[in-house]
């Protein structure tokens, strides 16, 4: 028979034993809980946030009339707004207006989820797509070159511009920027950081630091309407004509689903039309979206 003493230890030496034991193979709070946690607000899709949250989260940029912020109130206004802020109606969502970036930044904001979606119509041309997707067509965009009122060195198909002997001016990761690159590349550039605004180009021009500058048709004509005798239109046909979409993040088709639902039934119910018609947007500076059926007797 043992002695009581031993028979004691052991017991005790055996408890500590199983103690340690059962600790070591336990997960803790701090370990595979938290991974758990943290893993799936960063595995959330933008889907699922928007749907969580119940709001999409707008990134933007100022582009009258299409878009432009009340310097009293800071709000938005503009075609652009009332088309983005029906979508949000239709899909039960809210519109919250986020940040103000620059065109060039905005796909990095989008894949850092500091916004859902590109509430500017963003032109659609292949650079841009490794950043992100595109939702269809809001109207498509057409591009005229733009002088000083006073120009007549260039025939209207801008033949002779590509010399380097001019200038272009442009804007990082405006499409200028592109056209200005593909279409003249032995002009000489003069390049503005990615929150430049428009009429800083034309200033530009207007300045003789530049000879002319690309701009969609709605902008330039703008300008003419609330600057006279300043600048003109160098082109009779646009040098480039654009889709014009919303853009989100690269592989959320989930996203872009819903997006495409509501855009189709904004077309099919004339509301995108209406909206650029009732902003004054004139249909050879935006042109329209056309009707994919006809109707016959």
């Amino acid at each position: 028979m043992k002695p009581v003493y031993l028979s004691a230890l052991t017991l005790l030496l055996a408890g500590i034993v199983s103690y340690a034991t059962t600790k070591a193979v336990q997960p803790t709070a701090s370990s595979s809980s938290t991974t758990k946690i943290t893993s799936k607000k960063s595995d959330e899709s933008v889907y699922d946030r928007v749907i969580r949250t119940g709001k999409i989260r707008c990134g933007y940029n100022t582009e009258p009339p299409m878009l432009e912020i009340d310097p009293n109130t800071g709000k938005v206004f503009g075609a652009t707004v009332d088309m983005v802020e029906r979508i949000g109606s239709l899909l039960s969502l809210e519109i919250e207006w986020t940040e103000q970036v620059g065109w060039s930044e905005m796909t990095a904001g989008l894949h850092a989820n500091r916004y859902d979606l590109i509430c500017n119509g963003k032109w659609v041309f292949a650079p841009q797509a490794r950043g992100g997707q595109f939702t269809p067509a809001l109207y498509y965009t057409a591009v005229h070159a733009y002088g000083r009122a006073d120009e007549e060195r260039f025939d209207t198909n801008l033949s002779n511009l590509n010399s380097p002997e001019y200038t272009l001016t442009s804007m990082d990761g405006e499409i200028n920027f592109y056209i200005s690159h593909d279409k003249f590349p032995q002009t000489k550039k003069l390049e503005y950081p990615a929150l430049t605004s428009n009429a800083e180009l034309i200033l530009s021009v207007l300045n003789k630091k530049a000879d002319a500058t690309f701009m969609a048709a709605f902008v330039g004509n703008d300008y003419m309407d609330n600057n006279p005798g300043k600048i003109k239109q160098l082109t009779e046909q646009p040098i480039w004509v654009f889709d014009t979409a919303l853009m989100y993040k690269t592989g959320e088709a989930k996203f872009g689903g819903i997006l495409d639902a509501a855009i189709r039934q904004l077309h099919s119910a004339g509301f995108i039309n209406e909206t650029l018609d009732k902003h004054n947007v004139k249909k050879q500076e935006t042109l329209r979206v056309g009707k994919p059926y006809e109707v016959t007797q």
